[in-house]
């Protein structure tokens, strides 16, 4: 063959030069073919990966059914419960904590809980930080120099340690809408959700009283006309707390008894030489008691709410005309084992009904329910899967992944095990041991001319009226079927022996996993080898081909140099 001398001096893998053949369309075919028996392996890999894969998903189905199954035996699911209905939930709505007494009871609410709220005109600091204190245990704010009153608002806001809300409005007294208030609302509603500013602490707030929603309170004061022992030493006894006094204790010795003593109040001389004790807790819970044979009552205060009737809730119970209150919207005291919210001021009376106590039908229908349409999604997928067919012969990589468990007879099997467990006879009861005597079954299988192939492929279909009929006039037979009794298998019980050989740990299904898994480890392996192999071959060929082209370019060359020797010796002649 004539060619042309031609080499390769850059190595750029050029194919052919010498030989006018593709070497690397020939090593690339030949390759093609030496890999079909690791293409092979791969296939089988993805086959053994994908049944893995859908193995798990199967049993996941399965332990998923069998858990629906055992939501049917749960005692609790057929327990005694009461229901409660507000006729008007827009008003005042209900939640049952405990137990209630059944029947109906009447709630007017003529005021819902509102929080204490102090505006403030603010004039901000820009020289140096101040501090707001909310005293007590509420804590305090350091507030930045130059801070304006809507930043301020923001940083009260976003220090949750702090008792209020704040809001920055436009003052509406200020016609050029140039000025705004600083608003503080508590946290907390009703009469227990009292704050203040702390005296000497609310540098650039100045508080507008007369736009206070605030709750006030009436501090407990007792007056006595105090009568001293000369003689004997002599004792007074406040909120069960003994305060000794000397013998010719003076009304002034007495104060000063007290007040180094925990007695709770705070004890002085009023002008008229009187001994005058104050609590030391506002409202009413700071009512105190004080005795002595030393004491006669002359006046006292008893410390009240003033603003009960603006903070906290107010409603009315059956018709009674004493109010109840309650500091919160949510009341949890107004009806035993209910816990109402209010939510709006009603002029007629909202009815609270609670319902005898009875199972929950509309739970346990849901719960059979969701195992019919759980059961019907397992038995549509082991359909598919059993009755995909391979295709022979694949065209394409996802063909090889069809029909991975055609005519498999463990899924068929479980399907024969959930069938008979939902149409055989079940427990010891012959009035009613068939699921399909409470409403369910596969329906027909034939209907309009026609074939219901979902009856046919075993799916279960519920007769809602029929179920509702058996939970209203036998709920507790329906609890026998459903969920068994001590000593007798109902249909949960059926469907766990009919799955658990596959589903339990150690069973059918984890022991094809692990086989599977173990095969795709195994193929892993061998493509790994044949691609060794592979690398080699192609290695080999690409010399052997290397080789020949060099062998056939020396030739060429050669050639070349006799046919200009024999041309030169013939032009001498």
């Amino acid at each position: 063959m004539a060619g042309t001398n031609v080499t390769d001096p850059l190595n750029l893998g050029l194919s052919g030069l010498a030989s006018g053949i593709d070497t690397s369309s020939v090593v690339s075919a030949l390759m093609n073919i030496a890999k079909q028996p690791q293409l092979a392996l791969q296939h089988k890999q993805a086959q053994a990966q994908a049944r893995s894969t859908a193995l798990g998903a199967i049993k996941a189905g399965l332990n998923g059914l069998k858990g629906l199954a055992d939501d049917l035996a749960s005692p609790g699911l057929y327990a005694n419960t009461q229901t409660v209905f507000s006729s008007d939930s827009t008003k005042v709505d209900v939640t049952r904590t405990s137990g209630a007494g059944t029947g109906g009871t009447s709630i007017v609410v003529s005021r819902l809980a509102s929080s204490q709220q102090r505006s403030y005109n603010y004039t901000e600091n820009d020289s140096s930080d101040t501090v707001i204190d909310f005293g007590g245990t509420n804590g305090s704010l350091t507030v930045p120099a130059g801070t304006k009153i809507d930043d301020l608002a923001t940083l009260i806001n976003s220090s949750s340690g702090l008792p209020v809300y704040a809001a920055s409005i436009t003052d509406p007294n200020d016609l050029t809408g140039n000025t705004k208030l600083l608003v503080l609302s508590s946290k907390t509603p009703g009469s227990a959700g009292d704050f203040s500013v702390a005296s000497g602490s609310s540098a650039g707030l100045s508080e507008i009283a007369a736009d206070a929603k605030a709750h006030g309170t009436i501090t407990a004061q007792q007056t006595f006309d105090y009568t001293t022992d000369a003689v004997n030493p002599s004792t007074i006894t406040i909120n069960g707390t003994n305060v000794n006094l000397a013998a010719g204790a003076t009304v002034d010795d007495v104060v000063s008894a007290i007040n180094g003593a925990s007695t709770g109040v705070t004890a002085s001389k009023d002008s008229n030489g009187r001994l005058l004790m104050t609590s030391n807790t506002a409202g009413a819970s700071g009512n105190f008691t004080a005795s002595s044979s030393q004491l006669a009552s002359y006046s006292s205060t008893q410390g009240a709410d003033s603003s009960f009737s603006t903070l906290n809730a107010q409603f009315y119970v059956n018709g009674s005309s004493t109010p109840q209150y309650s500091t919160s919207n949510i009341v949890s005291n107004a009806i035993p084992g209910l816990q109402l919210t209010l939510k709006a001021v009603s002029s007629e009376p909202v009815t609270i009904t609670v319902s005898s106590p009875t199972p929950d039908t509309d739970a346990i229908k849901q719960k059979v329910h969701d195992f019919v349409d759980s059961y019907n999604a397992l038995m549509s997928d082991l359909n598919s899967r059993i009755n995909e067919k391979p295709v022979i012969p694949p065209s394409q990589d996802s063909d090889y992944l069809k029909g991975l468990f055609f005519g498999d007879t463990l899924l068929s099997n479980i399907q024969d095990r959930l069938r008979t467990a939902a149409m055989s006879p079940i427990g010891g009861n012959p009035s009613l041991n068939l699921l399909s005597q409470i409403g369910i079954s596969t329906g027909d299988t034939t209907g309009d001319g026609t074939i219901n192939q979902d009856s046919v492929d075993g799916k279960l279909v519920i007769d809602d009226d029929k179920l509702d009929a058996m939970l209203a006039s036998n709920p507790k037979s329906v609890q026998t079927l459903l969920g068994g009794t001590l000593g007798t298998a109902g249909f949960s019980q059926s469907i766990d022996n009919a799955l658990d050989p596959e589903v339990q740990a150690g069973g059918d299904f984890d022991t094809l996993i692990t086989q599977a898994n173990s095969q795709v480890s195994d193929y892993g392996d061998q493509i790994s080898d044949w691609d060794q192999r592979l690398s080699a071959q192609q290695d080999r060929l690409k010399a052997q081909f290397a080789a020949m082209e060099s062998a056939l370019s020396k030739s060429q060359t050669t050639q070349s140099w006799l046919t200009s020797q024999v041309a030169g010796l013939q032009a001498n002649r």
